[in-house]
């Protein structure tokens, strides 16, 4: 039986040789298990455009300073946490507070050294550029 939640349907639409971003894809919607953290689920998008990968996050309420993004051996993890207001008499609270965690496997293609993150209007905003010698390469025709 196929489990349609976390079935990349985005594959149906891409070539076969676009492994790498159909791998990123089904990292980051894929289902998250994270141990002796109160997750919440964030929504984000990945996508590939010229010779770069993109990773968005939409993470409301966070500060720059409770975003950590760490690169090791070929993963990117991203942590994010919302802390929750101190409130003596709150009546209701419906927002959803606590630390979000993503690690993302990044093809050998990419150039860690080139990994750049921006937070602006609540969302992350993570690139990473592939190595020059994997970028596709034009060959004229004489």
């Amino acid at each position: 039986m196929t489990n349609n939640l976390t079935k990349n349907r985005l594959r149906e639409f891409l070539p076969t040789h676009w492994t790498d971003v159909d791998s990123l894809v089904n990292q980051f919607f894929g289902p998250q298990v994270v141990a002796g953290l109160n997750t919440m689920p964030s929504a984000g998008s990945v996508w590939e455009e010229e010779g770069t990968y993109h990773i968005e996050m939409d993470v409301p309420g966070v500060a720059r300073e409770d975003v950590e993004l760490t690169y090791d051996q070929g993963e990117l993890r991203i942590s994010t946490e919302r802390k929750a207001p101190e409130r003596a008499n709150s009546l209701a609270d419906e927002r959803r507070y606590g630390k979000v965690v993503r690690t993302i496997s990044l093809p050998e293609t990419v150039d860690p050294d080139t990994i750049d993150a921006n937070l602006e209007q609540g969302v992350l905003h993570v690139t990473v550029a592939k190595k020059p010698e994997a970028q596709p390469k034009r060959i004229e025709v004489k």
